[in-house]
């Protein structure tokens, strides 16, 4: 059976589900990630789903940083293979930026490639960064990449480097309840 791990950049999920969902004001609890899991795995093995964001500011609010805590902590209970790798939050002028996730999934990418740890990656990104690590996987290691986007239009180069590209709209979204159906 074909083994699969799925690489999700979740502030990605976050931002763009927000807005497929803004009639209907979807928020980061909402999400069913076990539906998206799912869905992106359909037959196949599933080996290990990683999940990438940023660990929130502890000292700049901490109802937030415990309210994140208690979905990780939620989601690593609730769904098999899940695993969950944070990267930090720097401030830039007035606003927070993420740092390192994209390095975390394209050494995780690699490293579980190179290791025979799949047979099919499935990135949840519309990053053009993973462009150069999507085309390594699939020449060096015989690796078949996935790519599933909110975006129709994303950056050519990132559409065409891996093997299959998904586009995920709202009318699929909410046929597989990637929310709840009440909202």
């Amino acid at each position: 059976m074909e083994r699969i791990m799925i690489f999700i950049d979740a502030e990605y999920v976050v931002q763009k589900i927000r807005e497929l969902g803004a009639r209907i004001n979807v928020g980061r609890k909402d999400i069913e990630w076990k539906n998206i899991i799912k869905w992106i795995t359909g037959p196949r093995r599933l080996v290990r789903c990683y999940y990438y964001s940023a660990e929130l500011s502890k000292d700049e609010n901490p109802k937030t940083y415990h309210e994140q805590q208690e979905l990780l902590r939620k989601l690593k209970i609730s769904i098999p293979y899940f695993e969950i790798r944070l990267g930090r939050l720097v401030r830039v002028k007035s606003d927070w930026v993420q740092k390192g996730l994209d390095v975390k999934i394209a050494v995780d990418m690699f490293s579980k490639a190179v290791t025979d740890q799949y047979d099919t990656a499935a990135l949840v990104s519309g990053d053009s960064d993973f462009v150069e690590v999507i085309k390594e996987i699939k020449e060096m290691y015989g690796k078949h990449v996935e790519l599933y986007t909110f975006d129709l239009a994303i950056n050519d180069s990132l559409k065409f480097a891996p093997d299959r590209h998904m586009a995920i709209d709202a009318s699929s979204a909410k046929k597989y309840r990637f929310w709840p159906e009440s909202k």
